[in-house]
């Protein structure tokens, strides 16, 4: 399991003092990047003209996180059929007494800019990211 650590900005601050649904949706995202980064996948997408998409996201709320809050975002995959082709991305936010804040489920596939359809990921892309 994959884990970032964040502070939370006041950019994602609602009007009840606490991080709004995109804040929650933004810190999640980041963790996606940030472990494709990592694991040295952003030039593999390039190289080979593909990309995750994402079909429906779903985020439960548990608990308020703050601004200023220190945060730690885990990324999960499961439900991964054909080999990548299509998956489950979960990502758990906790806040900074380590209570689970909001957990936030993806559907997602990955994605042909050449042909504009769900394709199975080359093997090297499919290793890395979902061991």
């Amino acid at each position: 399991m994959f884990v970032q650590k964040y502070v939370v900005s006041n950019d994602f601050i609602d009007l009840n003092g606490h991080l709004s649904e995109v804040g929650y949706y933004y810190y999640a995202v980041q963790t996606v990047w940030a472990i494709n980064k990592k694991l040295g996948l952003v030039e593999k997408y390039e190289e080979f003209g593909i990309g995750p998409i994402i079909f429906d996201t779903e985020i439960k709320f548990k608990k308020e996180v703050f601004h200023g809050e220190k945060i730690n975002v885990s990324i999960i995959f499961s439900n991964i059929i054909q080999n990548g082709r299509k998956w489950t991305r979960s990502n758990e936010i906790f806040n900074e007494n380590g209570d689970l804040s909001a957990v936030v489920v993806s559907n997602g596939a990955f994605f042909s800019r050449n042909t504009r359809k769900v394709i199975t990921p080359p093997k090297v892309i499919s290793k890395k990211l979902f061991k």
